[in-house]
């Protein structure tokens, strides 16, 4: 601790005034000769003003973790800081986060009276963090700039990075707060005098824009950017835009901005697509959305979240196996999963879902031990955002052993797309399931664009191929090419290939003549509640 003081005096022969700093109470730290800290006068003193900056330097390297530079004009002179964020190592041992400001006096500059009155209006109407507009201040600019222009049709945009939450998750505070200032950044640079924008909560930018000035693709090209500011194996992130293009000047702003939000909630589990325009009709779906979501942890903690079983069987009906598919029995009545799956991944509420199904399906098992079903298995589905809130294979490997089951019955099936799209942190993962016994299964290849690389670098031990890649008349033949050689290559690398989707004898005659014999589909079975399916496989294996 005593060693910043002498560090204080070697810099203050560089600069003319150094301040060890704790912005978050905006006080001088002062380092006692025994160690310990006194908190001192409040920093902006220092500065001679009365408030604090809302351009805080310091505020802003301590929150993104970075060196950071400003320039301020007071009483005529111009004074520069340059913010070093540290750690002080206190004599408890633990570490406190501060600043280090080295400022310099740089002379007078014309101007003066005025500063204090102009930073003071500055301080009220900016944000601290990225220095755009406040709420307040961009509800009043936006209604300005409406009310000086009312011949010209406007187009209320609004702008949002995908999962935020588990961006602060991954990268810290710190390292959220640098993405947020990389998009202030990125607007400051790209939006024109004309354009009012701001920061309107936690992640949500906000632009006002002409819609005759208003490019497509060129906005594209601006998130793509923003997207970029996030250079990791591990994580990209998603920035998506909301659009709502405004026929009535006059409602309030604030519905203005529920709009362009509505258009986004619509493309939020999209990975593709960046921009959606707000479409009536949007808000009836979101108070849909709402009551799912108010309900949804009653009925987890109520049990009415059901595992139904789709039997995996050979080509002549024997059962293996059956995939785990969630069901929401709701009064009663089935609640199609299209209904409340997407809503549930949206708000973050998905890996809860999760975990009861893997919960209900290795509590299947352990009570199918000692029966005719103990050789039957059960998939079940991993979403990639589960990675990021558990442990999946310390947790999965907890279920099993609380239910008294083997590992191997218990098998995992993880999306082609999630594995595409982080290689090495997901062959990770997936050497870790197979340390423990799982099987894994890579589920919906050729749905998307697959990647045979991933085949390469990943070894999983099962490949499930979606049915829609042979469906439709066109290229069909080529289509059957490469689905035969496929399930060719699979052979050769030692996987077991079940295709899914199958409906109708045809196409299981056809695909077992390619090599295949392992089949899921409606041709078999719909999922089916576990009492049925349990009537079916307990026939099918007394037939054996």
């Amino acid at each position: 601790m005593t060693e910043i003081n002498g560090v204080l005096d070697q810099l203050r022969e560089i600069y003319d005034r150094m301040q060890l700093v704790d912005v978050e109470e905006c006080r001088v730290l002062e380092v006692q000769p025994d160690g310990s800290i006194r908190y001192g006068q409040e920093c902006f003193r220092i500065w001679d003003r009365h408030m604090r900056c809302a351009n805080c330097s310091g505020y802003q390297a301590c929150m993104t973790h970075s060196a950071m530079d400003k320039v301020e004009h007071l009483h005529g002179d111009r004074q520069e800081a340059h913010s070093i964020p540290i750690y002080l190592k206190m004599r408890n041992g633990e570490l406190e986060l501060c600043v280090l400001d080295c400022i310099k006096l740089c002379g007078p500059e014309s101007g003066g009276e005025d500063d204090d009155h102009d930073n003071a209006d500055y301080i009220s109407t900016h944000d601290v963090l990225t220095r755009l507009y406040t709420q307040e201040k961009l509800f009043r600019e936006i209604r300005r700039q409406l009310l000086a222009d009312p011949g010209s049709p406007y187009l209320m945009m609004m702008g949002n990075i995908r999962n935020f939450r588990l961006v602060n998750k991954l990268y810290g505070i710190e390292g959220g707060n640098r993405i947020l200032v990389g998009i202030a950044d990125l607007l400051r640079e790209t939006c024109t005098h004309e354009e009012v924008y701001g920061r309107y909560r936690d992640d949500r930018f906000v632009v006002l824009v002409r819609r005759d000035k208003f490019d497509e693709a060129a906005f594209l090209g601006h998130l793509q950017r923003a997207a970029g500011l996030v250079q990791s194996p591990v994580y990209s992130i998603s920035v998506q835009l909301g659009v709502y293009a405004i026929d009535d000047a006059n409602m309030p702003i604030a519905t203005m901005l529920d709009h362009a939000d509505l258009a986004l909630n619509a493309i939020r589990n999209s990975r593709q697509k960046l921009i959606a325009w707000y479409e009536p009709g949007m808000m009836e779906r979101k108070l849909k959305d709402q009551h799912i979501i108010e309900e949804f942890e009653q009925a987890l903690q109520s049990g009415d979240f059901q595992i139904y079983l789709q039997p995996q069987a050979r080509a002549d009906g024997h059962i293996f196996g059956a995939e785990a598919l969630v069901r929401w029995v709701r009064r009663g009545q089935v609640v199609p999963p299209m209904e409340f799956l997407g809503v549930l991944h949206q708000s973050e509420l998905l890996s809860h879902l999760d975990a009861c199904v893997w919960n209900q399906a290795a509590a299947l098992l352990g009570r199918w031990k000692g029966t005719p079903l103990e050789s039957l298995y059960v998939s079940i589905n991993v979403d990639p955002s589960d990675f990021y809130y558990f442990d999946v294979p310390d947790l999965l490997k907890g279920l099993c052993a609380e239910h008294g089951i083997d590992t191997h019955k218990l098998r995992v099936e993880i999306t082609e797309t999630a594995l595409v799209e982080d290689v090495e942190r997901q062959s990770r993962i997936v050497e870790q399931l197979h340390a423990a016994g799982f099987i894994v299964e890579i589920d919906d290849f050729g749905k998307g664009s697959s990647s045979l690389s991933m085949l390469k670098d990943i070894h999983t031990d099962v490949l499930k191929i979606d049915m829609g890649f042979i469906r439709g008349e066109n290229n069909r033949d080529r289509s059957r090419v490469i689905l035969s050689s496929v399930i060719d290559m699979a052979g050769q690398l030692n996987m077991d290939v079940i295709t899914e989707g199958v409906e109708t004898f045809e196409q299981v005659q056809s695909l077992a003549d390619m090599g295949c014999d392992k089949f899921q589909g409606f041709y078999f079975s719909r999922p089916i509640p576990v009492a049925d399916f349990e009537i079916v496989a307990r026939h099918n294996l007394e037939r054996e």
